[in-house]
């Protein structure tokens, strides 16, 4: 064989195991990759994998306004955590009747004057804040029970165990809060020796000057979800080690990343909210999940929420679900999931509308939604509705 020949030859095999590493849409190849075919998914009936929606009408705390930015449901009760707007933690009992706040707002000795975020210590049954370089904790009562100082300011956390925290510090957050650690991104935080353990290096190759996650970290028994907004992977973290990815594949409005990298946050912000991204997809971790399913959700002209049956190999998108369990809404604002329910809220305006917009398919219909349409008006506060999961 000659020289040229077996050079071409080379160049065709480079070429070839280029192709099948890459791709044209450079999807993983990973044996530790799995493939959510998002983009192409087609329209499902809810009733493949819910048995049964119950609703619970939240009793209104005299708010004037509260979102649900994250969800704790437990024997004792229900939180809803509203730190973007109120900076407060509401319980209720699991009728929806309004029991006490948690937590003082103020600059005193066990008070915040923000929260950046908040946990559930499942152990000691109380809540912890996240509040600049502070935990603090409270009982349920909603008192002050202890406090940590401690010497940077994680953007989100969990608490693992009895003596350990996993902290999440972004890569473009300000140079002095995370002045002492390196680069990495996740560390396990360990309070009685004051020590921080590099856990995840950044995800993405450039800088991208954005934040704004509220659900992007879940502890699954021994597992932890991860994600970033843009980050169309959602990594499985076990035994400080990446286990297993899933990729979101959105298909022909895939995200190109490589045209927001070293954008200053405003003009990106601009670029983000304009016309051009109306057909892309970016993911936007609301990450929640069980031993047979995930959840997340991803921005396309909207906010769009979906679940994956894990053993089906099947993703069920909110903008796409059929509601045959109750003639109701499909998912609303997932917030939550266990082994036995999802969790998610609905305005009481999106109830109302869509029992008059469907009035003649359901006024014959009594079920646990059109008990709601009937019994609620706009005045009321949030609807938490609970989706029985199906083994």
């Amino acid at each position: 064989m000659s020289k040229h020949n077996l050079a071409f030859k080379t160049l065709l095999v480079i070429a070839f195991c280029a192709s099948v590493l890459f791709g044209c849409n450079s999807k993983p190849i990973d044996q530790n990759v799995e493939i959510i075919n998002i983009g192409d998914s087609e329209p499902q009936y809810l009733s493949k994998i819910i048995e049964n929606i119950e609703y619970v009408v939240l009793e209104n705390p005299n708010k004037p306004f509260v979102q649900a930015d994250k969800l704790f449901v437990f024997e004792e009760g229900i939180i809803l955590a509203d730190f973007w707007s109120n900076h407060t933690l509401l319980r209720y009992d699991h009728y929806g009747n309004f029991l006490n706040s948690i937590g003082h707002y103020g600059e005193g000795p066990g008070e915040y004057l923000q929260i950046t975020d908040v946990d559930f210590d499942e152990i000691n049954k109380n809540m912890i804040v996240i509040s600049r370089n502070h935990l603090i904790k409270y009982d349920l009562e909603g008192n002050f029970s202890s406090e940590i100082q401690i010497r940077n300011r994680p953007y989100k956390f969990l608490k693992l165990d009895s003596d350990r925290y996993l902290f999440y510090f972004p890569e473009v957050l300000a140079p002095e809060l995370r002045s002492g650690i390196d680069k990495a991104i996740l560390y396990n935080y360990s309070p009685e020796e004051d020590s921080l353990e590099p856990i995840l290096d950044p995800i993405f190759p450039e800088v991208l000057n954005y934040m704004g996650e509220k659900n992007n970290l879940f502890k699954m028994g021994e597992t932890i979800l991860f994600s970033l907004n843009f980050c169309d992977t959602i990594y499985f973290i076990s035994e400080n080690k990446i286990s297993k990815k899933l990729f979101l594949d959105f298909g022909s409005s895939q995200n190109d990343l490589s045209k927001l990298y070293g954008i200053p946050i405003l003009e990106l912000v601009n670029k983000l909210n304009g016309d051009g991204f109306n057909n892309i997809s970016t993911h936007s971790p609301h990450l929640f999940g069980n031993k047979r399913y995930l959840a997340s959700a991803y921005r396309k002209n909207g906010v769009h929420f979906f679940v994956y049956d894990i053993k089906e190999k099947t993703p069920y998108v909110s903008s796409k679900l059929v509601n045959d369990v109750d003639g109701g809404l499909g998912f609303g604002i997932i917030k939550r999931m266990d082994e036995d329910y999802i969790y998610s809220f609905f305005e009481p305006e999106e109830i109302l509308q869509h029992y008059e917009k469907n009035i003649d398919q359901l006024k014959d219909q009594d079920n646990n939604f059109t008990k709601l349409a009937r019994q609620i008006s706009r005045d009321d506060f949030l609807i938490l509705a609970k989706y029985k999961l199906k083994k």
